[in-house]
């Protein structure tokens, strides 16, 4: 199984997104992502997210539904009036015996801004496994099968003011 591993310059340019389409999928997704209550509301799921996509929490609870991920994410976030992301680092690997699946690891330091505690950073890294759409659904032609993730559970509790 013949792996390519590509680290993603920084700052990201057109160049580098246009290169791939995972790339392209993760730029869309990225701007696409909510940051409002609003936003949660209208944007569906399933633009990125498979309906069986697996969720692997950082305290080892794995949702088993791309619904129920969306449903955790935005729970999460929309607690916070605002969320702010700096990509510390990525990389993207590919299979080239398997067509149209990739993983993208991304490191970010995620600012939580809170009433209470002004703003918390809380570094984050995730594993994105993205694969073929659904069938009507997806980005590009692509979704995210699986989601990995990885942070600092006790810095992540202190700012929602309540344990996972």
């Amino acid at each position: 199984m013949p792996l390519k591993a590509l680290a993603i310059p920084l700052p990201i340019t057109p160049e580098v997104i246009q290169s791939h389409p995972a790339p392209q999928f993760y730029a869309i997704y990225g701007r696409k992502f909510p940051t409002t209550d609003s936003q949660w509301a209208t944007q569906n799921f399933e633009e990125f997210y498979s309906s069986d996509c697996k969720t692997i929490l950082p305290n080892s609870k794995i949702l088993t539904d791309g619904q129920a991920g969306w449903d955790f994410f935005r729970r999460l976030y929309s607690t916070f009036p605002k969320v702010e992301r700096e990509l510390r680092s990525g990389i993207l690997v590919s299979d080239d015996e398997v067509e149209g699946k990739y993983e993208i690891h991304v490191e970010f330091v995620t600012k939580l801004h809170t009433a209470e505690k002004g703003v918390v950073e809380l570094p984050q890294s995730f594993v994105y496994v993205l694969g073929k759409a659904d069938e009507g659904k997806g980005t590009l032609g692509l979704q995210i099968r699986e989601l990995r993730n990885y942070y600092d559970l006790r810095t992540l509790e202190e700012a929602l003011g309540e344990k996972l």
